[in-house]
């Protein structure tokens, strides 16, 4: 809106601008540069300071996050970054104070390091989590002197209590007839929380399966024990020589884990020998010439 507004106040000065008479345009030339310049102020400032700011969706107790803070300060410069937990801060950046720019605050669910810094981004390191380090946690940046402009914003956190497995194959042999319909099961090694639960997804040969070839499984998936089942045609197989792979995937926020399967059919071979007798053809080889 701020934008659009001075953009028509530019517009409409334009217009009077031109409407007058050479004499009067004379005098309000100085008038209508300041005004350009007001727009093009007006216009900087508008634009966000703050680009992004990345957070794991899930991490695990005892283990490492990553968090990014990136900002734009190409039309002023940056008074402070801090970064919060829960509204209790925990990082502070402050590039004029040259003594201690950086100050982080001890904490009992987190250590925090800091992994880089320059004039466009701040990325830090949160080791050794706690359950209770879930929450939101909010980057601001505040811009210098004058407009001391803040922005600032926020993502959540889910620190899970126990470690993510690989899904668990079920069922299934070592090989097939191209008449039979190949069946096997995957499912979570422990339970989850429903909100929590990570999900399932069957890929063969690195494409995933359409739903006419997948169904769930589990008679208790309110508390997250349930799984995927994979029943492909022993055809398909034949026709792609023989064997695919098959890939379950287990999804939760950005990690995944995977188990694989080969899928064998038994593929009927030719014999050559058997067509030159059926079609009453036989080669005799004498001295390396054949007769």
């Amino acid at each position: 809106m701020p934008n659009s507004l001075c953009y028509s106040s530019l517009v409409f000065s334009l217009l009077i601008w031109t409407s007058v008479s050479p004499h009067h345009q004379v005098k309000m030339q100085s008038a209508y540069i300041g005004a350009v310049l007001i727009f093009q102020c007006a216009t900087g400032a508008a634009r966000d300071l703050l680009r992004s700011v990345d957070v794991p969706h899930y991490s695990f107790a005892g283990g490492k996050a990553t968090l990014s803070c990136s900002y734009d300060l190409s039309a002023t410069r940056l008074y402070s970054l801090k970064w919060y937990h829960n509204g209790t801060e925990f990082y502070r950046y402050v590039p004029t104070e040259r003594e201690q720019p950086i100050n982080i605050q001890p904490s009992h669910k987190f250590t925090v390091n800091e992994l880089f810094r320059n004039d466009q981004r701040v990325t830090l390191s949160l080791s050794q989590l706690t359950v209770s380090a879930s929450g939101q946690y909010r980057c601001e940046v505040i811009a210098e002197h004058p407009s001391f402009r803040t922005e600032a914003a926020k993502a959540t956190m889910v620190v899970l209590k126990e470690r993510l497995a690989p899904p668990v194959l079920v069922g299934g042999r070592e090989i097939y007839e191209p008449t039979e319909r190949i069946k096997i099961g995957c499912q979570l090694r422990q339970p989850f929380s429903g909100e929590h639960k990570p999900s399932l997804q069957w890929f063969l040969e690195g494409s995933k399966v359409g739903s006419e070839w997948v169904s769930p499984y589990g008679s208790s998936q309110e508390q997250g024990y349930y799984g995927l089942s994979l029943h492909v045609p022993g055809e398909q197989v034949a026709e792609a020589g023989g064997s695919l792979e098959a890939e379950c995937r287990l999804t939760l926020g950005e990690h995944s884990l995977s188990a694989y399967k080969t899928l064998r059919v038994r593929v009927r071979m030719i014999s050559y020998v058997d067509n030159y007798h059926s079609a009453g053809i036989m080669c005799v080889y004498v001295g390396g010439v054949s007769r």
